[in-house]
């Protein structure tokens, strides 16, 4: 009662047939290889000179098994098992000689006149020599086979079972056996056994593909060899039969060929005259036409078979003149329609290949056929060899999927186009996607452009926000122009009621009061006409993180007070720019100011400049309480603000101005509770 589901409960240790069993459909079979027990030379020889005197030596104990699963209805009861003894196995080899005497009891491995089997992995399974074949040593370990590697102490113990793939160092044609058994084939090799007997061997396949030897479809192979001498023996007879022989068929030939030569002499020239004369004529003319003049007859008076071949020579040189005309011909037109197809393609290729707008096919079944040079630049894909799913070359833009699969279910005989707006690397992207069924030689499919609207929506957009700018600011001046000049009357009028009130405390601080707001309005009034005055940039080539550090500096004490740490990082090699110093000041103190109001009860205000292969770009970042989503678009609008009643809604816009006016950009990302970060970005190219 032992769990043989474990291969340490098997007979020999580490055999796996329940397991594979267990895992087969019903009425299939897993065989296994020879599992046995390790025979050693001195095991079997107990002392004997040879195999074929060792009577009372050990005999080697193995078997191959037959495993099948048992099932009652669908449900697996255990598995049965037919296992083959290794001595009928050895039945197949053990009594075959190539000599004379044809079977034996027992073959003699010194004579080197024996047969023996291997399996498809190469080991020896049947050998008069039990030391040869494979086998399990008491632990259930494989024991290594004979190879360039193995010790000499282990070779004087006889611990080398053989395999044909580690036997090349013995002789090369053993696993070149092996391998072409694999392959099915059979053959005859010369070779040497271990023993230095030079042998003539042959082999074949023993084909099963069942258990474990499905790979190769193979069982293993098997072999008979026979001694060179030997084997030459009957060979050397029967030469000595075969030169009696010839030497009597010689003698009695040589008068019957006399004979016949001065008979075929005589018919020769008899004929000669005949026949040889229209024949050198007909071969003169094939020589002529095989050269290219297919305006070559013969003239053969005769009437025989030969006068019916010189005809029907001449019929063949009329017909290939009529089909070389014809073909050259048909090349001309051939040529001609080549070159137009040449140009059309050319044509069409230009066309499709410099387009600004990308274009990919689909087949019926919605699979990418094509795509040109613009789509694999505007979507970054590569140039699809075979049909691809569109999903499969479109996986980086799921923002398509929507309205592709739309189209995909409802566009029949009608085009479909849709927008889509979407966001990569911070950047607001917009593409416009157009489906045209296939209507070309009455094709089944789909044809999608691409065009990148991005730069053309940026600057519709920038073109709108310049123009509500430039009217905001004309209106601004006016209005400022206008407000000025009361301000400074009623200023003046409030400023003599405050000195004419003297004693009068409580109406000289309302007096006060009001001369504040007014002052105030003047400062408001002010950056209006600021904002409205457009002034070009005194552009000087300056170190850009000198300007940083010097804004930094006026709002250090701020900073301080607030609790707020400054944490500034730069990078090294940055290159000098042509900017404004005392403009851009203006837009980091915008910058900082804002920063610093966003945390009032401390924090860290982060300040980073850095250097790309275009750009230089600086980073303010803070950990304030940042700014919603609906309303980062607005912040460098004019007027807005979201400090309530404490700002004028101008710095963000005037610092937007400024740094347009530089050619460069400003962005803004923001998360609620998280803070907010600015990226100010400044072309190198256009500065340098």
């Amino acid at each position: 009662m032992r769990n043989v589901a474990d291969p340490a409960n098997t007979t020999y240790k580490n055999e796996t047939y329940f397991n594979k069993a267990r895992q087969l459909k019903k009425g299939e079979i897993s065989v296994s290889r020879l599992s046995g027990w390790y025979v050693s030379r001195d095991e079997q020889l107990q002392g004997a000179e040879t195999p074929l005197e060792a009577v009372q030596g050990t005999p080697y104990r193995g078997v191959i098994r037959f495993a099948a699963p048992v099932y009652k209805g669908q449900e697996f009861q255990g598995v049965v098992v037919l296992s083959l003894d290794h001595r009928h196995l050895m039945e197949f080899t053990q009594h075959i000689s190539p000599t004379s005497e044809r079977y034996v009891v027992f073959p003699s491995y010194a004579s080197g006149n024996y047969a023996f089997m291997f399996d498809d992995e190469g080991w020896i399974i049947t050998h008069p020599k039990y030391w040869d074949i494979r086998g399990f040593d008491p632990d259930g370990r494989l024991v290594p086979p004979y190879s360039k590697e193995t010790t000499l102490d282990t070779v004087r113990a006889g611990r080398i079972p053989f395999n044909l793939f580690s036997a090349g160092f013995i002789h090369k044609n053993y696993p070149a056996v092996a391998e072409a058994v694999r392959l099915g084939k059979s053959g005859v090799v010369d070779i040497a056994n271990v023993g230095g007997s030079r042998k003539i061997m042959a082999y074949a396949p023993i084909f099963y593909d069942q258990g474990d030897f499905s790979q190769f479809g193979i069982f293993g192979g098997i072999t008979i060899g026979a001694e060179v001498d030997n084997f030459h023996q009957p060979a050397l007879a029967t030469a000595g039969l075969i030169r009696k022989e010839i030497t009597n068929y010689l003698r009695e030939s040589w008068f019957v060929i006399s004979v016949t030569v001065l008979f075929v002499i005589m018919v020769a020239y008899q004929l000669s005259s005949s026949i040889v004369g229209p024949l050198l004529s007909l071969t003169e003319g094939t020589r002529a036409m095989a050269r290219g003049n297919l305006e070559t007859r013969v003239e053969v008076s005769s009437y025989d078979e030969v006068g019916v071949l010189a005809d029907s020579f001449n019929r063949m040189a009329n017909d290939l003149s009529r089909r070389q005309l014809r073909l050259l011909k048909t090349l001309q037109a051939l040529r001609r329609s080549r070159q137009e197809i040449i140009r059309e393609r050319n044509f069409k290729h230009t066309v499709v290949e410099n387009i600004e707008t990308g274009i990919l096919t689909f087949d019926e079944n919605c699979y990418v056929t094509s795509s040109n040079g613009p789509a694999c630049r505007i979507l970054g894909i590569t140039q699809p060899e075979t049909a691809t799913p569109w999903q499969e070359l479109l996986h980086a833009w799921p923002e398509f999927y929507a309205g592709l699969e739309h189209a995909f279910t409802t566009a029949d005989s009608k085009s479909w186009g849709e927008y889509v707006t979407l966001e990569r690397d911070d950047r607001k992207l917009t593409y416009r996607l157009s489906l045209f069924p296939l209507s070309f030689r009455r094709q089944a499919g789909w044809l999608l452009t691409v065009e990148d609207l991005t730069e053309r929506v940026n600057m519709r957009e920038q073109m709108s926000r310049m123009d509500r700018l430039a009217s905001l600011g004309r209106m601004s001046a006016g209005i400022a122009h206008e407000i000025r000049n009361p301000l400074t009357g009623v200023s003046l009028l409030l400023d003599e009621l405050h000195d004419r009130l003297i004693g009068k405390e409580p109406d000289q601080l309302l007096i006060q009061k009001a001369l504040g707001e007014i002052e105030r309005l003047e400062g408001l009034v002010g950056e209006l006409l600021h904002f409205s005055t457009v002034s070009k940039p005194c552009l000087v080539a300056a170190d850009l993180t000198s300007v940083v550090d010097d804004s930094v500096f006026l709002v250090r004490k701020q900073c301080e007070r607030q609790q707020i740490e400054i944490i500034q990082h730069y990078a090294a090699d940055l290159p000098l720019l042509q900017l404004d110093a005392d403009r851009l000041k203006q837009v980091f103190l915008n910058l900082f100011s804002n920063a610093i109001d966003a945390m009032p009860e401390g924090g860290q205000l982060q300040i980073s400049v850095s250097c790309s292969e275009k750009n230089v770009q600086v980073v303010v970042a803070d950990n304030g309480c940042g700014i919603e989503s609906g309303k980062l678009d607005l912040i460098f609008e004019p007027f807005y603000t979201s400090k309530g009643g404490d700002g004028t809604g101008l710095g963000l816009s005037i610092s937007h101005n400024i740094v347009s006016d530089h050619g460069g950009s400003i962005k803004a990302v923001s998360t609620i509770g998280q803070g907010t970060r600015i990226t100010l970005s400044l072309p190198i190219e256009k500065n340098a």
